[in-house]
């Protein structure tokens, strides 16, 4: 597994094996890496309203 920060590494994969329904082991987020696209889907605020809070010190 690659990772940006940790670089490669060995991790588990999914244990439980099916021939339909193949898994996909993917790595762990960093910290904050899903931010922005968080606050825009599921808060609705605008790239104005992230950017003050940023400023603001809030994220």
């Amino acid at each position: 597994m690659d990772h940006p920060v940790r670089g490669k590494y060995l991790t588990v994969g999914n244990p439980i094996k099916l021939s339909d329904s193949p898994a996909e082991v993917k790595r762990s987020p960093l910290l904050g890496e899903h931010t922005d696209e968080i606050l825009k889907e599921f808060c609705n605020m605008s790239d104005e309203e992230i950017k003050a809070v940023r400023e603001a010190g809030a994220v």
